[in-house]
């Protein structure tokens, strides 16, 4: 365990995932540079972020929801996966994975439509 550092994780990470890892770290960047973008785009505007951020908590709850219902047949186990507390907390964290990533398109979207209002209002 000594030589447990950032550089082996990546390594199993490259080993179990294969291809998946670089389309996942694709997105992941993606998504973060467009919470940036909104953040920023609002902040311009002078606009707050209270409604883009309802959106994508509210949206991010319901597809962590929907996924973590989802996750026997996701995972290709049976009707009888939830079988204890742990099974159902490791399906919420699995399925918190497409809930952020829903949650930061909607943030994105939502804070982009919010800041281009408020600079149509100031502009107008």
């Amino acid at each position: 365990m000594s030589d447990f550092n950032p550089v082996t994780l990546f390594f199993i990470l490259s080993e179990s995932m294969g291809g998946w890892l670089w389309l996942l770290l694709v997105a992941a960047v993606l998504l973060l540079g467009g919470i940036v973008l909104g953040f920023s785009r609002l902040r311009r505007a002078g606009r707050p972020a209270r409604r883009p951020l309802m959106a994508a908590a509210i949206m991010g709850t319901l597809a962590t929801v929907v996924f973590t219902v989802l996750m026997p047949a996701w995972t290709l186990a049976g009707t009888d996966a939830f079988a204890s507390g742990l099974d159902v907390a490791v399906a919420i964290l699995l399925a918190l994975v497409p809930g952020a990533m829903i949650a930061a398109l909607v943030f994105t979207m939502a804070s982009l439509r919010c800041a281009s209002r408020g600079l149509r209002t100031q502009t107008a």
